[in-house]
């Protein structure tokens, strides 16, 4: 059995091993958006009773499960785009904080999660590296999220999508207007 202390990763020796590490990360991010989305969702099915959504990737025409309060779709296209809808009318100001919370919270403790049992112990080599790929995909949902920026604009939001920490200092500035409530990303 290789363990991951006997490889170079930055040598011709590693790098089929950094390029599966890159092929991982990129296959692992609609789950990890998935969590990052569930860190949401989780919180919101706490805080409302309205109805919930939770998407993962580009929205097709119909999806995975309809029950009478949550509706969930999961594609590969486009993974690193989700979103949880629920009811801001009926949440107030500190649950809608919690809600936005919910998402970066999550994806930040898979990271820290998979980072220590990634390092903690001496793996075989694709264990180690599906560790990476998948710490890796949480830390970038993490970081993707937290950035208060505008997300790459899609269909249902031209001006790109507000992210979390957008959406947070909206909050707590007072700043949020009509059109910039909505979903979480």
């Amino acid at each position: 059995m290789i363990l991951s202390s006997s490889i170079d990763y930055l040598s011709y020796e590693g790098l089929p091993w950094v390029l599966a590490a890159w092929a991982g990360l990129y296959l692992f991010r609609p789950f990890a958006t998935l969590v990052h989305e569930s860190g949401h969702f989780a919180v919101a099915f706490l805080l409302t009773k309205g109805s919930l959504l939770l998407l993962v990737g580009k929205a097709g025409k119909s999806l995975l499960y309809e029950g009478q309060r949550v509706r969930f779709g999961f594609s590969f296209r486009n993974g690193q785009v989700g979103q949880t809808t629920y009811c801001t009318v009926e949440a107030g100001r500190s649950a809608r904080i919690l809600i936005l919370l919910g998402g970066p919270l999550i994806s930040l403790g898979m990271s820290c999660l998979t980072y220590w049992l990634t390092l903690s112990a001496g793996h075989p080599v694709w264990l180690e590296v599906l560790g990476i790929s998948w710490f890796c995909a949480n830390a970038l949902a993490f970081l993707r999220s937290t950035l208060p920026m505008r997300l790459r604009p899609s269909e249902d939001f031209p001006e790109g999508p507000p992210s979390d920490g957008l959406q947070l200092l909206w909050l707590l500035s007072g700043k949020e207007g009509k059109e910039e409530a909505g979903p979480t990303n």
